[in-house]
Order: C-alpha cells, then structure tokens, then sequence
C-alpha cells in the first residue's frame, strides 16, 4: 500500500479547499454589492452550517466508539478548519458592505442638509 506524499496532500488540500473558496469568495464579493444586505450574508450562513454538520458528524462517528476525554474536543478540528472560509467570506462581507453604508450615510447627511 502506498502512503500519500506531504506533495500530494498539498495539491489535494488545494485544489479541494482553496480554489473553491477563492471563486467563492468573488461570488461573495459580487453578492455583497448588492443593495439588499442578504445575498452577501447566505455564503458565511451556509459556510457556518457547513462546519457544523462536519463537526456534528465526526461527534457523532466519536460517540459511536468508544471515546472518552479528550477524544471528544476532535470535533472542534473540522469546525476550525471549515471556518476559515466563513471567516473570509465576513472579511469580504464587511469590506464591502462598509463603503456601501458609508455612501448611504452620506446620502442621508445631505438629505438633512436640504
């Protein structure tokens, strides 16, 4: 049997993880531009529940066996590592969203000064 390589996980943590979060992450981008403020927040909601169904089930593979102590923090590896997408697509959300408010803010100033 043979044993993947530190090369192969790389390229498969890559193609498997990375590049869908970076094409999502301009999805994100596009979404957050947008007048309304939730299409920009369903990406970090399904990210979120991504990472919950993850941890959810490797608690429940845990529980199956016989875990014990500190066995059972294992589940918090998936809910880490699948939120470091949601914590890009937040980044992304709030840049965005922040010089949208920003401008509204300054609509509403010169409303008020009329």
């Amino acid at each position: 049997m043979q044993y993947m390589t530190s090369l192969t996980i790389f390229f498969m943590l890559f193609f498997y993880y990375a590049v869908p979060t970076a094409l999502l992450a301009i999805l994100e981008y596009f979404l957050a531009k947008l007048e309304s403020p939730w299409p920009g927040r369903v990406l970090p909601i399904l990210s979120v529940v991504h990472a919950l169904g993850w941890a959810l089930m490797w608690l429940i593979n845990l529980s199956s066996s016989a875990a014990t102590g500190l066995l059972l923090l294992v589940p918090l590896v998936p809910l880490v590592v699948f939120n470091i997408p949601t914590l890009i697509f937040l980044l992304i959300y709030k840049n965005t969203r922040k010089k949208f408010t920003e401008l509204r803010a300054m609509d509403r100033k010169d409303i008020q000064d009329l």
